[in-house]
């Protein structure tokens, strides 16, 4: 078990400096990592509690730039599809899940690839943004059960 810890905080920090540079992705690039190590409902519980903790901190350093109208077109989407998502995939089984995340995975670094320097989304598409996002939440906590 040591090992494994090792293994995950190093791959933790290496995968931290990829994202910093990058500008994205951290939490992606480490689900795989603690999915191989932990398995996945591990890995997601781990990933869910990292990333609350990162964006709270985010959060607070950077109160006095929050953009509360983006915010609110994003909590516009996000929340409605996050409830529904969650009573849509309240019985999913888990192995349909994780080859929905194996092709999400996937599809990110494609995308990533094909666009290395995406146009700032607009209001209208942040709100379909944050909806997808609630969506997939769902999907990510069921997945942790």
């Amino acid at each position: 078990m040591v090992l494994t810890l090792l293994v995950a905080s190093a791959a933790a920090f290496a995968l931290a400096l990829v994202s910093a540079v990058a500008g994205f992705g951290g939490g992606v690039l480490l689900l795989p990592v603690f999915t191989a190590l932990f398995g996945l409902r591990v890995a997601i519980l781990v990933l869910i509690l990292g990333q609350i903790a990162t964006n709270a901190s985010r959060t607070v350093l950077n109160r006095r730039d929050l953009q509360w109208p983006l915010i609110g077109r994003f909590a516009l989407g996000a929340v409605p599809l996050a409830v529904g998502g969650a009573l849509l995939l309240a019985h999913a089984p888990l192995a349909p899940l994780k080859r929905l995340l194996g092709a999400f995975l996937i599809a990110v670094v494609i995308w990533r690839r094909r666009n290395p320097h995406p146009t700032p989304p607009s209001d209208t598409t942040f709100t379909a943004i944050g909806a997808a996002s609630g969506l997939g939440s769902p999907c990510s906590a069921r997945s942790a059960r």
